[in-house]
């Protein structure tokens, strides 16, 4: 059975300043304004995020795969910041060629430790599913800009034409989806998106099944997430059991791939620690 008492010991002993805001505001009324001061710590000159803020990579300078990790955060949380959000874009915007996509990485991030799955040469590619997440989120936080506009009408083109097979870039998809009024049309792509995700790498729809990818869970982390509806109750309630049965003895919740340093271990155990008590607390778990 889940405790509580030993999670919360685990994220105070080992979360960054960060997850730690986030954790106080989900469950002891802490400001969103201080999550986005924590956040802020990691944004460079150039609006977007460096400092390892994803952490299986050490870089300090900006990369889209961090960017995507601070904006997620904020969407996750519920906040919406426009001064923050519009550095990001601006960011973006530089970075992101609306006929290619973006990279998740830079080459500058082969300079500095990071985990073995970001030696792929393909992360430093342009990708216009990676493209799509970060302007749904983008456009998820309210903000106005005409990159930004013409961005959600190429990646909705691409959603529409294109088949997606990763579990990862349709959970980001959704969240463009999420972003925009629930038309005709976005239902569409929505049902679309839904049938690709049953057969999609990286998906875990049998919570008996081993090994690193996506669950349930991660695409309804909470009870009325706009993914909800993909899934039953007897569904959610056996992610649930299995996610709950998942925590160490220590309190917290493991990863199941081989971060580039222990440090890195910890933060990221402690963000899915912080990640699964809201998820319990949502569902009423807790």
């Amino acid at each position: 059975m889940m405790n509580k008492e030993n999670a919360a010991r685990f994220i105070w002993a080992n979360a960054r300043l960060l997850e730690r805001r986030v954790f106080d505001h989900a469950f002891f009324g802490g400001s969103a304004g201080d999550v986005v001061l924590a956040l802020r710590a990691y944004q460079n000159d150039d609006g977007g995020f460096g400092h390892a803020l994803e952490p299986d990579l050490r870089a300090p300078d900006s990369q889209p795969l961090f960017a995507e990790f601070g904006l997620r955060t904020l969407y996750e949380a519920g906040i919406q910041d426009a001064e923050l959000a519009g550095g990001v874009c601006r960011y973006i915007a530089k970075q992101a060629d609306l006929k290619q996509g973006i990279a998740t990485i830079t080459a500058s991030s082969r300079h500095y430790p990071h985990a073995d799955h970001w030696n792929s040469a393909d992360a430093e590619q342009p990708s216009f599913s990676r493209l799509t997440g970060l302007v749904g989120l983008l456009n998820w936080q309210g903000i106005q800009d005409p990159w930004l506009d013409k961005a959600v009408d190429v990646c909705l083109q691409h959603i529409a034409k294109e088949k997606y097979e990763d579990s990862h870039t349709i959970l980001t998809a959704f969240c463009l989806l999420e972003s925009l009024p629930q038309t005709d049309a976005i239902r569409a792509l929505y049902n679309k998106l839904a049938d690709e995700l049953m057969n999609a790498h990286f998906f875990r729809l049998d919570p008996a099944s081993q090994g690193y990818g996506l669950t349930p869970l991660d695409f309804a982390p909470v009870s009325d997430s706009y993914c909800r509806p993909l899934f039953s109750d007897a569904v959610i309630e056996q992610h649930l059991k299995a996610l709950a049965a998942e925590q160490d003895e220590d309190g917290g919740w493991p990863i199941s791939w081989q971060p580039p340093s222990e440090l890195a271990r910890l933060e990221w155990r402690a963000y899915r620690t912080v990640k699964s008590l809201i998820t319990f607390k949502s569902y009423r778990w807790l």
